[in-house]
């Protein structure tokens, strides 16, 4: 698995905080209202941080603009995928046929998490400079957009790789949870390992931030846990619950946007014109979370990490030297493929190429269910 030895490094938390819950009798759960007041009693210091720090807010909505960028970006490959096909899945819905349309499945698949780690780039950097700022303010330095971008550089390579391994993780849950699938139900075993891992490795960031590696950062998070169990639950849950809120009204203003809105477009495919429509609820609901909600979680983690864990001078040295950066330059070559396939694919075949990966679905689901008309 890409990525499996630093997922492996750092499950490692995820594995002990399941045990840390189990013996002081805790559960992480989202409707609860004392880890809500919990995570609202967190937010006074990130206010006051992010009202007189307010290059945070530029982080923040630069990271709003790179999702919504990446959610328009990963639509394209629903333009590709033909409409015959979209047909085919609808008259097999039915039926429990999980195992149909291999080909076409693993190429969204594929699209979807090559989104996810080019648009975790720019992520990183935004989060990491979001943490730098509250390093820069506890040094007693002054916090400018500059420093940040100095200190979120210089342990990037670690902090992208952590961030695409729990973007995926996140958009996996998502899509689980969404009505209408036809993979099995998503078990509370499911939402407890889930949970397990978000407050398990919620001081990964702010520890990598600070130059820490995989192993360091996953201790660093259990140590958290075993001193502030309670602050950890109420910061990480109480956030999960306001993104569940916003989320929710998100998806209910989609159905109404969508049946407002959705016969006013020319599109011929159902299901790349849904998604496109949807990217004005969706890009609403990213910006309010981005701007509004995970700053406050960013600020308090990194608070709850410092509080926990001494953070040293390392933290917070600027870099002068220019050095090359390796993982800079997969980045840009990740980029550059990606950027291609988007704007080029119809040129160099790319469409073609699923279509024919589609007939072929199509014709394996066919003799596989010769009583489908």
């Amino acid at each position: 698995m890409l990525f499996g030895s630093q997922k492996k490094q750092l499950e490692v938390a995820r594995t002990e905080a399941q045990a840390i819950f189990d013996a002081a009798h805790e559960k992480p759960a989202i409707l609860s209202a004392s880890n809500f007041h919990g995570f609202l009693g967190e937010l006074g210091y990130a206010l006051r941080h992010i009202l007189e720090e307010k290059e945070i807010l530029f982080f923040a909505a630069l990271q709003w603009l790179v999702i919504g960028l990446a959610y328009i970006m990963w639509t394209q490959i629903l333009d590709w995928i033909p409409q015959s096909l979209w047909d085919e899945v609808a008259r097999s819905s039915k039926q429990d046929d999980d195992g149909a349309f291999t080909l076409v499945n693993l190429v969204l698949l594929g699209w979807s998490f090559l989104v996810v780690v080019v648009a975790s780039y720019p992520i990183s950097i935004l989060n990491a400079a979001m943490t730098s700022s509250h390093y820069l303010r506890l040094s007693h330095q002054t916090s400018t957009i500059p420093k940040c971008f100095n200190l979120a550089f210089k342990n990037l390579g670690r902090l992208w790789i952590f961030t695409t391994i729990d973007a995926w993780i996140t958009v996996t849950a998502i899509l689980d949870r969404l009505p209408g699938k036809k993979r099995r139900k998503r078990t509370a075993l499911d939402e407890a390992v889930y949970y397990a891992w978000k407050v398990g490795t919620i001081g990964v960031a702010p520890a990598l931030v600070a130059g820490r590696g995989y192993a360091e950062a996953a201790k660093d998070s259990i140590a958290i846990l075993k001193k502030h169990l309670t602050r950890a639950i109420a910061i990480r849950m109480g956030y999960s619950l306001v993104c569940w809120v916003i989320g929710i009204a998100a998806y209910a203003g989609s159905i109404w946007y969508f049946v407002r809105y959705g016969n006013h477009s020319g599109k011929t495919l159902s299901i790349y014109n849904f998604y496109v429509l949807m990217a004005v609820p969706v890009f609403i609901a990213v910006g309010v979370t981005s701007v509004l909600v995970r700053p406050f979680f960013l600020i308090a983690s990194s608070k709850l990490y410092s509080d926990a864990v001494p953070v040293g001078r390392r933290a917070t040295a600027l870099t002068i030297d220019e050095k090359f950066d390796p993982l800079f330059f997969a980045f840009c070559v990740l980029l550059a493929v990606f950027s291609s396939l988007y704007f080029l694919g119809d040129e160099i075949g790319v469409r073609d190429w699923i279509e024919g990966l589609a007939a072929r679905d199509i014709q394996d689901y066919r003799q596989s269910q010769p009583n489908n008309p």
